[in-house]
C-alpha cells in the first residue's frame, strides 16, 4: 500500500486506517515519473492524499500516473477528485440531484447566511503556498487570497450584512446557515466499499467532530447506502446522500459533513479527502474502513 500525501500525515485518518502503508511525500511541481520511481515493489493499492483544495497538478501528468498504475494492476483511490472547493462540492450536490446549500444573493434580508472561504479548511494549506506555487496549481486570482486562517475564518451574517465584495469574490462563498434545535450533525466516512455514519450532537455554531465527542456510529457497505433497512431515518438519509454525492464527485475515500434543518431536510456542507483524526481511538471503526479501502473494487 502506498499513500501519496501532501501535508496530511500525523493526526490524519488515513494513516490510522492504513497503518502499514508506505508514505510517499508529494513534491509540488514534480512529474508522474518522479512518483513512479518511489512506489514500492509489489504495491497493490495507491491512495491520493493531497491536503489542498486543488490537486489536479499534483503531480503534473496525473492522468498518466493513474494510467500506469492501473496498467500494473494497482487499485487507485481518489484518482478523479481534484477539486474540493466549496463551490465544487455544491456543484456535485446539484449533479447528484440533492439539495444544495448555496445561498442566492436575492432573498430575505434578515436570513442568517454562512460566509466561508471557497478553499478547504479556511484556506490554511493555501496560505502556506508561495504565489508561484498557487499559480502553478491553478488557483484563481492567487495573489488575492486570504493570508492566514484568522483572515479566512467563517462567520454567520444576515443577508443584508454581506458586503458586495464577498458575493463577487472568487475566494468566498455564501451558503445557507443550516441548523436544528437538537444540534444534530452527521459525519459520513467513506473508504472504498465501506461507509460509517457517525451521528453527534454539537451545540457549536460551526459543527465539527472534536476528539472525544460522543458519537453513535453505524456501519454499512456503500452498495447498501440506498437501502435503509433497519437504520434510523436520519442515518439512512445521510448515507444515501453521501453515496450519491461521492459518485458525482468521484470520491472513494474521505469524510462528508451533513446538517439538517428543523424539518429534517439534510444538506451536505463539506467534503474532505484528507480528514483529520488525532488520537481519536475507535479501533473497530478504523479496521472497518481499512478493510473497505484495500478491497479491490472488482471484488478481489
Amino acid at each position: 500500500m502506498a499513500v501519496y500525501e501532501h501535508r496530511a500525515w500525523k493526526g490524519f485518518l488515513l494513516p490510522a486506517v492504513l497503518p502499514g502503508a508506505h508514505r510517499i511525500t508529494a513534491g509540488l511541481g514534480e512529474g508522474f515519473q518522479d512518483v513512479l520511481s518511489r512506489i514500492p515493489a509489489g504495491c497493490r493499492l495507491f491512495v491520493f492524499h493531497i491536503n489542498l483544495t486543488l490537486s489536479a497538478r499534483v503531480p503534473f501528468d496525473r492522468e498518466k500516473l493513474v494510467g500506469e498504475l492501473r496498467a500494473r494492476g494497482v487499485t487507485v483511490r481518489n484518482a478523479g477528485i481534484t477539486d474540493i472547493s466549496k463551490r465544487a462540492v455544491q456543484r456535485a450536490c446539484a449533479r447528484a440531484g440533492v439539495a444544495t446549500a448555496t445561498a442566492p444573493r436575492q432573498g430575505d434580508p434578515g436570513e442568517p447566511l454562512l460566509v466561508k472561504t471557497n478553499c478547504n479548511y479556511h484556506g490554511v494549506r493555501e496560505c502556506e503556498l508561495t504565489l508561484p506555487q498557487r499559480r502553478m496549481l491553478g488557483y484563481e486570482a492567487p495573489h488575492d487570497m486570504p493570508s492566514s486562517r484568522a483572515e479566512g475564518e467563517y462567520r454567520v451574517m444576515r443577508r443584508d450584512e454581506v458586503p458586495p465584495a464577498i458575493w463577487a469574490s472568487p475566494h468566498w462563498v455564501v451558503e445557507r446557515y443550516i441548523t436544528n434545535a437538537a444540534h444534530r450533525f452527521h459525519r459520513v466516512y467513506l473508504a472504498g466499499e465501506a461507509m460509517v455514519v457517525s451521528r453527534v450532537h454539537d451545540s457549536a455554531v460551526f459543527k465539527k467532530m472534536p476528539v472525544g465527542i460522543t458519537r453513535e456510529s453505524y456501519y454499512l457497505e456503500t452498495s447498501d447506502a440506498g437501502r435503509p433497512a433497519a437504520l434510523p431515518a436520519d442515518v439512512a438519509g445521510a448515507a444515501a446522500m453521501s453515496a450519491r454525492v461521492s459518485d458525482a464527485a468521484r470520491v472513494e475515500y474521505g469524510a462528508f459533513d451533513l446538517v439538517s434543518d428543523d424539518h429534517g431536510d439534510l444538506y451536505l456542507i463539506d467534503v474532505n479527502t484528507t480528514p483529520s483524526w488525532g488520537d481519536g481511538g475507535h479501533p473497530d471503526l478504523l479496521a472497518y474502513l481499512g478493510a473497505g479501502l484495500v478491497r479491490n473494487p472488482d471484488g478481489g
